[in-house]
């Protein structure tokens, strides 16, 4: 009957997973506690932050992290966009005050957040990438 299931999962608990979880759960604790839109918007900060600006250039972009063009993207990324998709987050958060604080909703919209984020976050890293350099995953 389990015959067919592997050991490994496929979550690698390295350095980075364990510090990206131990740094979410104080915002998830108050969140919990609290209750609020600001709590709430904590969170989904933290883990659209983490995934834009750690994740992200450590999964898909490990051959060009020490390139001086892949951090100018990123500059343009934390500067403009990721600012940007936060304040709609916060709007959308403050916009209905009864619903909105539920885990599902929160979960759905990081999930809405990252789906508008991470393609806009692909176009400009690509725009920043020199004629010749490929995608390293």
């Amino acid at each position: 009957m389990f015959e067919s299931i592997e050991p490994d999962d496929g979550i690698k608990f390295n350095v980075a997973t364990v510090c990206f979880v131990l740094g979410w759960l104080p915002f998830v604790i108050t969140w919990g506690q609290y209750n609020t839109a600001f709590t709430e918007w904590l969170v989904q900060t933290y883990f659209l932050t983490v995934f834009v600006l750690i994740v992200y250039p450590r999964q898909f972009e490990t051959k060009n992290l020490k390139r001086l063009w892949l951090w100018k993207a990123m500059l343009v990324v934390a500067l403009v966009l990721h600012p940007a998709i936060l304040a709609a987050l916060w709007f959308v958060d403050k916009w209905e005050k009864t619903k909105w604080h539920e885990a599902r909703t929160m979960l759905i919209l990081i999930l809405l957040a990252g789906v508008i984020e991470f393609p806009l976050l692909y176009k400009i890293v690509d725009f920043f990438r020199p004629p010749g350099e490929s995608r390293s995953t």
